[in-house]
């Protein structure tokens, strides 16, 4: 009797535990939110995990929309790499909180605008930013290094400034410089390149930057001295007769920075080219600016084969060439002096020595004959031309 009583209590204390713990009704399964503990751990951000030194960008995005995105990007020498990304809060204002692993050059990227920047980790960013529709309209870029200097070369990076600047600075802004040399061609500014390294082998001496950089320019170098007639060599000397008979070489010319410039009357690409190189001369000649053009018009081993290398027949043709030539240079305006030829077409020992298998083949040459870059059209010949006059 008594056992029975023990298990009746007992059945019911063990009911009415799991009543209370497990309610059926629907303000009873609301209870668990309301549990503090739990809410709390709920609402608790999962911090990221940042990578080298700490940094953080903040800032403000106005004209653009909330909830759009801002990447962060890492430039190499080869690409740039998405580092991370923030999204912009009600006000279009955020906050980045990202790890800096070397120094380096870095950007912001609005849409298709890029705000660029250089960090060595540790920094505290501010970027105060006005959007026009899907243009960076302006911006304030402040805490990142060389800030004002970066915002300056945004909007002021032809290539004729850059060059002048790194050629005259004298400061040690090694990430300035190399964000700034990297738009150079490197055969052709392969002393700026090479400026530029020492600058980052003294501050940076461990950097990825650094190494990669190196291995790059001392490549580059070691082809250019097997190279003999890429930039940065001397040009050979060119001393052939004019239309006229009359010998005008290469060399008269020391001192002006020189177009030279392989072409032919029957080559309609290099006919195509004149008039943008006569615009060239007429603008810079009184400036220090000449051509000296070097014609493959004539007759080459080939052809003479084909006239059984009789000599009227070749030296009739020959004429007839040479009249072609002449009747090119006047009709597109070649107002300068400096037209010569063998009248030997490809088989001209001058093109081979300076390696010419396709017209047109331009060299631009320095004041002291050494010839800068090679192949240059429109625009950036012009540029190389303000460049090499202001030396």
């Amino acid at each position: 009797m008594i056992q029975r009583y023990f298990s009746f209590i007992l059945f019911v204390v063990v009911t009415t535990a799991c009543t209370d713990s497990a309610p059926s009704d629907s303000s009873a399964a609301n209870a668990l939110p309301e549990d503090p503990k739990i809410t709390d751990i709920a609402e608790t951000p999962v911090e990221k995990k940042i990578k080298g030194t700490a940094t953080l960008l903040s800032g403000q995005i106005v004209g653009m929309d909330a909830g759009k995105k801002l990447y962060f990007d890492r430039k190499t020498l080869d690409a740039t790499d998405v580092k991370d990304n923030v999204t912009l809060d009600q006000d279009s204002k955020f906050e980045l909180k990202t790890g800096i692993e070397a120094a380096g050059i870095f950007r912001l990227r609005i849409g298709i605008n890029p705000i660029w920047m250089l960090l060595e980790g540790g920094e505290n960013v501010s970027i105060q930013a006005e959007m026009n529709g899907n243009t960076l309209k302006n911006y304030e870029l402040s805490g990142a290094k060389y800030a004002a200097e970066m915002k300056q070369w945004s909007t002021n990076s032809s290539k004729a400034n850059i060059v002048n600047y790194l050629k005259k600075s004298k400061d040690s802004k090694a990430l300035l410089d190399l964000f700034l040399v990297l738009k150079l061609d490197m055969i052709t500014n392969i002393k700026l390149y090479q400026k530029v390294l020492e600058t980052l082998q003294e501050t940076y001496p461990d950097a990825s930057y650094t190494k990669q950089f190196a291995s790059r320019v001392l490549s580059t170098v070691s082809k250019m001295k097997n190279q003999p007639l890429s930039p940065g060599s001397k040009a050979p000397e060119i001393k052939l007769p004019d239309p006229d008979g009359k010998k005008r070489s290469l060399s008269a010319l020391r001192g002006k920075v020189v177009l030279l410039d392989f072409w032919a009357s029957w080559c309609r690409p290099c006919r195509m080219s004149n008039p943008h190189v006569v615009e060239m001369y007429n603008k810079y000649n009184k400036k220090g600016f000449d051509v000296f053009n070097v014609s493959l018009d004539g007759i080459d081993d080939r052809k003479a084969a084909m006239y059984q290398n009789d000599a009227a027949t070749i030296a009739q043709v020959t004429a007839l060439e040479k009249e072609k030539w002449r009747q090119a240079i006047k009709t597109d305006g070649l107002i300068w002096k400096n037209h010569v030829s063998e009248l030997r077409s490809w088989s001209s020992p001058v093109a081979a020595l300076y390696k010419v298998n396709s017209i047109p083949k331009t060299f631009l040459l320095d004041k002291n004959g050494v010839i800068r870059y090679e192949n240059l059209r429109g625009k950036a010949l012009e540029e190389a031309i303000q460049v090499l006059i202001k030396e």
